[in-house]
């Protein structure tokens, strides 16, 4: 199934986000293991789309959050997207 994210309204506190792709390389050019990067503790990416309960955060925002409190979902696009919780966002990234 293919969905267009922007189309896609979490529901009450919840929001919809784009995950940042995790590098392959390290700063110094190492190349890292796919078993290195595939369990990120944490995670960042930036919100598509947020649920009417949602009131500290909006849609265009770069965000840290807990992959342990997401839930991955397959839109069918090639980036990756995930929801979580309003109250499970760690930080807004400037």
């Amino acid at each position: 199934i293919k969905c267009d994210p922007s189309k896609v309204e979490p529901q009450s506190d919840r929001v919809l986000v784009r995950l940042e792709t995790i590098p392959e390389k390290s700063a110094g050019g190492v190349l890292l293991p796919k078993s290195a990067v595939k369990f990120e503790r944490y995670l960042m990416g930036e919100i598509l789309s947020v649920g009417v309960d949602v009131s500290e955060v909006e849609a265009g925002k770069k965000v840290l959050f807990s992959d342990i409190n997401a839930y991955e979902v397959d839109l069918g696009t090639e980036e990756k997207h995930c929801f979580c919780r309003e109250s499970d966002l760690l930080a807004v990234v400037a």
